[in-house]
């Protein structure tokens, strides 16, 4: 064999070998796996790596790294002061600053449901998937812009004496999605991490768990059903940003909530090759061209902390999530 003909063969025979080595990992691009039987194989490092992500995320909490963390209990000691009457319910919702929050709770029962409970998942491969949105979910950057909708719901609590982060003024978004006035803690409905989607004659009404269900008592005992809520609601970050990996398979998969076309103009980080793009066809959030977005976060009038005055309203935080 001559050998140029030698040196083209050993080539050919090289590519083969790391194309069959990318496929037996992943997916014919070198990416994640396309098959249940990849998934299979690779799942135990999924899982693994899930499981270190937690534990880092706890850390960064712990270490009061998380920035929206630190706006949300900033946020909880004003609202106090002005409602002390909503004080259990606050306090509820500043958890969310630490490790006893309803995010991180809903995280880590994800992540117990992974490892434990496979019957639920419909295939392998949706169970490989699951695992990537929780590593994804865990990272600190994501978990803090997961705190997005809680801090801004205080902030419409204290009817705009706290200003909303990474997001237009109630007002202005409402306007801008054409959208109904569902009251306090609307921002929240259809994350399972504060309730759920439950029939009630057919029709899907939202539930409230534990201490979050005096929202309803705020709206004069005002129910949600599920058909009016995805055509009237406004932005929310959950919704139309985070869904992918801040809820479960199941809650991403059921009472998948229609878009309208007014879009964010970030996409905090939502990896496209993984789930997609809807960034054209999401509700408008923080990110126009308002002139919101250049005002002091407060007044010199205001009764917020000092530390939080003539600040912008995007959120910085250690790991970005701006």
């Amino acid at each position: 064999m001559p050998l140029t003909c030698f040196r083209l063969f050993i080539a050919f025979f090289v590519v083969a070998i790391c194309v069959a080595t990318l496929s037996a990992c992943g997916g014919s691009d070198g990416g994640p796996p396309t098959t249940s039987k990849q998934a299979v194989t690779n799942l135990p490092d999924r899982i693994s790596v899930a499981e270190k992500s937690m534990s880092q995320l706890n850390s960064a909490i712990g270490s009061g790294l998380i920035r929206n963390a630190s706006i949300l209990s900033e946020y909880a000691k004003v609202l106090k002061s002005q409602k002390p009457e909503l004080t259990s319910l606050i306090n509820s919702l500043a958890l969310d600053g630490g490790k006893n929050g309803a995010i991180l709770k809903n995280l880590q029962n994800r992540l117990a449901t992974l490892k434990n409970e496979p019957g639920l998942f419909e295939t392998p491969l949706a169970r490989y998937q699951e695992a990537n949105a929780i590593i994804d979910a865990a990272q600190p950057e994501n978990y803090n812009l997961a705190l997005i909708d809680v801090v801004n719901v205080l902030a419409d609590m204290s009817n705009g004496s706290l200003p909303r982060i990474e997001s237009e003024s109630k007002r202005e978004t409402l306007a801008a999605n054409r959208s109904e006035d569902m009251g306090a803690g609307s921002q929240l409905i259809g994350n399972p991490s504060y309730g759920q989607w439950t029939n009630s004659g057919g029709t899907s009404i939202w539930a409230w768990y534990g201490m979050y269900a005096m929202f309803r008592d705020l709206t004069g005992g005002r129910s949600y059903g599920y058909n009016q809520w995805n055509r009237n609601r406004d932005w929310s970050y959950y919704n139309d940003v985070g869904r992918e990996r801040n809820g479960s398979v199941r809650s991403r998969n059921v009472n998948q909530p229609k878009t309208k076309k007014y879009g964010a103009k970030r996409d905090y980080g939502v990896s496209k090759k993984s789930y997609g793009s809807a960034s054209s066809d999401r509700r408008k959030s923080a990110y126009g061209s308002s002139s919101s977005q250049k005002k002091s976060a407060f007044s010199k009038k205001s009764s917020a902390p000092a530390s939080f005055r003539n600040r912008s309203t995007y959120s910085r935080s250690a790991f970005g999530g701006k």
